[in-house]
């Protein structure tokens, strides 16, 4: 396959964070509900840029800080969607119940996926990579989230993983030095996780026109790869 076919955007970021927005629960001055989701796409992009010997004015990733509750679909939040290479959703309760998330989905798993030449994969191997965020139970994820196997950190001290399934990022954030440890090393095998899929995969871009047109469930969709 010619080369030319594997052109990216420079514009365009490596991963896109999916996750579902916090509104203030309780009545109090404004704050920021996501700042958790946010310490993550700042650890994760910072070691993103490293492994891959990103330039100045590639961008690791994109997350949304706009929306709340996704009320809109913004030009730059579509181009992300539609140009990423690597899509990580942060499941949850609250992701799996949100209309927007599940059009992030579709607008990433819709687009053809190639495998570049040369590239040598595992079984797992795919430029989807979901997240324990909040522990869900396994029966409770829809058929389509569950194909693609939720991110297993490896290669670490025996005790990391067992805490990362059992608490979620979002509890190792919670636990305060007690998670830090392990926050830090599943976020270190998550960058290198994506880099992988970055060098492996090739998604074609695809730019959703309408959102309002994309599936607001976690339905089935044809997925392509070459």
């Amino acid at each position: 396959m010619p080369e030319e076919t594997y052109w990216e955007d420079e514009s365009a970021p490596v991963f896109f964070l999916s996750y579902a927005h916090t509104r203030n629960r309780v009545p109090a001055p404004p704050r920021d509900t996501n700042q958790k989701e946010f310490q993550l796409f700042v650890d994760l992009s910072d070691h993103v840029v490293e492994l891959l010997g990103l330039g100045p004015g590639r961008t690791a990733g994109f997350m949304d800080r706009m929306l709340d509750g996704g009320q809109m679909w913004t030009d730059d939040l579509a181009f992300a969607a539609g140009h990423c290479q690597v899509f990580i959703p942060l499941v949850s309760p609250q992701y799996l119940n949100s209309d927007w998330c599940a059009r992030e989905w579709h607008a990433f798993t819709r687009r053809p996926v190639l495998i570049r030449p040369g590239a040598t994969l595992s079984t797992h191997d795919t430029p989807v990579v979901p997240i324990n965020w909040s522990v869900v139970e396994r029966r409770r994820l829809p058929e389509v989230v569950k194909r693609p196997q939720m991110f297993t950190p490896t290669r670490l001290p025996p005790d990391i993983a067992p805490q990362y399934h059992e608490e979620g990022i979002y509890g190792l954030l919670s636990l305060g030095k007690n998670g830090k440890d392990a926050y830090d090393a599943v976020v270190w095998r998550l960058a290198q996780r994506v880099a992988r899929a970055y060098q492996t995969h090739w998604v074609r871009p695809q730019v959703p026109s309408d959102m309002r047109q994309l599936p607001k469930t976690f339905e089935e969709v044809g997925h392509d790869v070459v």
